[in-house]
């Protein structure tokens, strides 16, 4: 497990990955994102998460449950093209007190997600 984030006014974006040289099957990972000296020291925060893994955001899936076309079609290419756009996961809301909160999640193995948290 590694992550990066970045601050820009009343936006924060945290990315995690759960990602191993060996592409073989693994278990998840539960995950908590510890938000810590944010400028926000009492409230509620929106959270969006963006998720690349084996059913988010993956071209490659998708073109293998095609049966993995050398030439694909225009509405092939289509269905790839919207595949591989990045996919929202999902929304909550986190809860700060004393400048802290915790994002919790399970991350498959192989995947990235980007939370955005904004208040």
């Amino acid at each position: 497990m590694s992550s990066l984030a970045s601050l820009d006014g009343h936006r924060l974006a945290v990315m995690v990955w759960h990602y191993h040289d060996d592409d073989v099957a693994g278990p998840d990972a539960d995950v908590s994102i510890n938000l810590s000296g944010v400028p926000v020291d009492e409230g509620t925060a929106h959270v969006a998460e963006y998720r690349i893994d084996e059913t988010h955001s993956n071209a490659y899936t998708a073109w293998k449950k095609m049966g993995s076309p050398q030439q694909p079609s225009e509405t092939q290419i289509n269905e790839l093209t919207k595949a591989g756009q990045l996919a929202l996961a999902g929304k909550s809301e986190i809860r700060f007190e004393g400048h802290h909160a915790t994002i919790r999640t399970v991350l498959p193995r192989q995947a990235v997600s980007l939370f955005v948290v904004e208040w």
